[in-house]
């Protein structure tokens, strides 16, 4: 988990909970059948628009996205793996790579294929035919979360008309207006909290790590062309160097 994604949940979760402990008991926050109606409801309409299958898969993203990994994230250092892997080729052929150590699923899926044998041609066509996919899994994925997002204020909103209907059919004790009132806005607090704190941020942050991961994955492709054609590593960088955000110098190519 990223270092701001852990603060931002952490300081919205605890700011909510701070603000309904001042001045009463946070128990009167909680309502089992605004609950009902906003969870149930939300995951109702989810599933009406995406399938079970791709829910699942939107809450496996989720969890990969949010928990630590091995893979390399920084764009120079995967260059740098690249340049050693092609040193390494020029040298010793392909078949040396197969004992090296690649932190990165898509770079050494892409160096199995080279180590196997294939063809420039099949190893370049099949990632980024992966990569096609990965982006629009990706794509599907933030679309549930948007989804969540959307539905959960709506069914809040329901859920308080419900009970508004359920306090004005109910008007005989005018002391019961209060809390019956209290009760049904809480749905609404439900939706707003679900979409806002969660639903929303999870597509975005989806959204953002699917942009980043393929130009990563786009790179790795380049770089594993360079390798197969055996080139030279400073034309390798210089290749990969619009892919970096910071480019290194003419000086840092030649050296």
């Amino acid at each position: 988990m990223s270092f701001s994604t852990f603060i931002g949940l952490f300081l919205g979760i605890a700011i909510v909970i701070s603000a309904m402990s001042m001045g009463s008991s946070i128990l009167i926050f909680v309502n089992i059948p605004g609950l009902m109606i906003v969870l149930g409801g939300t995951i109702a309409a989810t599933m009406i628009r995406y399938s079970f299958k791709e829910t699942l898969h939107a809450i496996g993203m989720s969890f990969h996205i949010l928990l630590p990994s091995n893979d390399i994230k920084d764009k120079n250092e995967l260059v740098d793996l690249t340049e050693d892997l092609l040193r390494l080729s020029r040298k010793d052929g392909f078949l040396v790579l197969d004992k090296q150590e690649v932190n990165h699923d898509f770079y050494r899926h892409g160096v199995r294929m080279l180590v196997d044998g294939y063809s420039q041609d099949v190893i370049k066509q099949s990632l980024m035919e992966e990569n096609k996919l990965f982006v629009e899994r990706a794509t599907t994925s933030a679309g549930v979360f948007s989804s969540i997002g959307g539905a959960a204020p709506a069914f809040g909103m329901i859920g308080t008309l419900v009970g508004l209907i359920q306090m004005l059919s109910n008007l005989s004790d005018p002391s019961s207006i209060g809390p019956a009132m209290a009760v049904a806005m809480l749905t609404t607090l439900y939706g707003a909290m679900i979409a806002n704190l969660f639903a929303l941020p999870m597509a975005d942050k989806i959204n953002t790590w699917v942009q980043e991961e393929s130009v990563r994955q786009l790179m790795i492709i380049e770089g594993l062309m360079a390798i197969s054609e055996g080139r030279n590593p400073g034309m390798m960088r210089e290749l990969l160097s619009p892919y970096l955000e910071n480019k290194p110098s003419v000086e840092e190519v030649t050296a």
